[in-house]
């Protein structure tokens, strides 16, 4: 159970280290967005501009 949380966890974090990516906040090189919590960028993606 434990591995199953912290994978979805993981996937979360891809997904909106991907979204901040896309919205040129950070390079797909930087490895900033990596040192950061799922809350973190939650907040961030939160705080994008919507299309």
């Amino acid at each position: 159970m434990a591995n199953q949380l912290r994978q979805a966890i993981e996937i979360m974090k891809q997904y909106y280290i991907n979204k901040l990516i896309d919205a040129g906040v950070f390079n797909a090189e930087d490895c900033e967005p990596y040192n950061l919590t799922v809350s973190e960028l939650e907040m961030m993606v939160q705080r994008l501009p919507k299309a």
